[in-house]
């Protein structure tokens, strides 16, 4: 072999793992154990820009701030952020944040000023689309073949009563639809939902019963009934598909809900601690990475619980520190599992990077290769902020909103008052009663695989 044909050789080799090997990245050499906080990642470097009628770059932190929830995009690997509402924020735009970019985008909106109502309660901007609301951890990705980010619940803007709207966003057409209204009774503002793919369809504790939505046929079938009601909207929920076992978890209890027997259980018995004394009294981060529920309330530490043995776990991680949680209510949805990369995400505020955690062995399932996880269909997120939107008679209808802007030098936390448009947190006094209280979540307490046992409150 020559060695001009040899260095041929070698230079067509190097361009065939030169991808591989730009593609690599902290997170796929984070080690078990370990938190990471991604640099340069603030969500606020994608708001709308600033008009005439409204200082979008300063409110938009309230999408998150004011009981703002979230999902993950398990056929894309990424981060959904959708929230606002009550007194709070008019902001409708989607956010999403991409695991494997490792940069946000706002695929969609937010619905033009104009076109935004002032005053009232308003399920449905004048263009068609979703009014604005607290979404807690009423948000859910339902995969291929619908690809949509689901809403169900939440205290709307302007007024913060409770939004009966059930909401479908499609990331292959980049649109909203309106879907079938939910029962009207015994709903509440924080429904929490868990996507199930043995069956398809989406699980919701209501305020007075458990929901079972079919996202095919658009309908609602009544499960268990409660009595006395539920009531506890500062919560967040998980699902273990193969046990059946959906856990909610919040607002100072553990409740557990069986779909195989349609069996729910209010503050689940467990010998040691109560819920608030390890996890806050608002929502902690929840998910299940196809083998275990973890449960995260600020900090280093996480718990995982073992719902045979009803017992927590310690476990104390490494790396850099997420803090505390500091949005209102807690962390509801923005805490996730992301399978295509073996790590849960995390995101604060919108002036806060975003935070990752591995806590097994394994760089995650590449997107596309994951058959539970539904195809990779239409666009994947960018600026394209020109949609059609559908109301709830039908009404095929148009808004374009602006273009994202670069970062905003303005970094301002909200800090004013409740029940106007300035940014502050629905005070839970409020006439419309939305639930709108809770305290953050405080760190967890400190050690190393602790097993605890759990006992009812009293």
């Amino acid at each position: 072999m020559t060695m001009a044909r040899s260095t041929s050789i070698l230079a067509l080799v190097a361009v065939a793992l030169a991808p591989a090997v730009a593609s690599a990245d902290a997170i796929d050499d984070l080690a078990p154990g370990t938190w990471y906080e991604i640099p340069d990642t603030p969500m606020r470097a994608v708001c709308p820009p600033d008009t005439k009628q409204y200082e979008w770059s300063y409110y938009c932190n309230n999408a998150i701030l004011a009981w703002g929830g979230g999902a993950i995009d398990t056929t894309r690997g990424r981060l959904i952020v959708w929230g606002g509402g009550h007194g709070d924020y008019w902001g409708n735009e989607v956010y999403v944040f991409d695991l494997h970019a490792l940069e946000w985008s706002r695929p969609w909106g937010p619905t033009p000023d104009a076109q935004i109502p002032s005053g009232g309660t308003h399920e449905v901007y004048d263009d068609g689309n979703p009014g604005s609301r607290h979404t807690y951890s009423g948000l859910v990705y339902v995969p291929a073949p619908h690809d949509a980010m689901i809403s169900m619940g939440g205290a709307l803007w302007q007024s913060g009563f409770f939004a009966a709207g059930v909401w479908s966003f499609s990331f292959g057409d980049n649109a909203w639809t309106r879907l079938a209204d939910g029962p009207s009774a015994g709903e509440g503002y924080g429904d929490p939902l868990v996507f199930d793919p043995v069956t398809g369809h989406v699980f919701r504790r209501s305020n007075q019963r458990m929901l079972e939505y079919d996202p095919v046929s658009d309908t609602f079938t009544d499960r268990w009934q409660s009595d006395g009601g539920f009531w506890a909207s500062n919560v967040a929920a998980a699902l273990d598909p193969d046990a059946r076992l959906m856990i909610i978890v919040g607002d100072g209890r553990l409740d557990t809900y069986d779909i195989a027997t349609d069996t729910y259980v209010i503050d689940v018995p467990i010998e040691g601690a109560d819920v608030e004394s390890v996890l806050g009294g608002g929502s902690p981060g929840v998910a299940f990475d196809g083998e275990r529920f973890v449960l995260w309330g600020g900090g280093l530490e996480v718990y995982t619980y073992d719902p045979v043995a009803s017992t927590f776990a310690l476990h104390e991680m490494q790396g850099d520190d997420p803090g505390t949680i500091s949005a209102s209510g807690g962390a509801f949805g923005r805490f996730r599992y992301v399978p295509t990369r073996n790590v849960f995400a995390w995101v604060d505020t919108a002036d806060a990077n975003v935070f990752v955690l591995r806590m097994s062995e394994g760089t995650g399932v590449p997107p596309g290769d994951d058959t539970t996880g539904g195809e990779s269909g239409g666009s994947d997120g960018g600026a394209d902020t020109s949609t059609s939107g559908t109301g709830g008679s039908g009404a095929t209808t148009s808004a374009t909103g602006p273009d994202p802007t670069g970062a905003d030098p303005t970094v301002a936390m909200t800090t004013t008052t409740a029940d106007e448009t300035t940014g502050g947190a629905a005070s839970d006094d409020a006439p419309s009663g939305c639930g709108c209280h809770a305290p953050g979540p405080g760190a967890l307490a400190s050690g190393l695989f602790m097993p605890l046992l759990w006992r009812r409150r009293r």
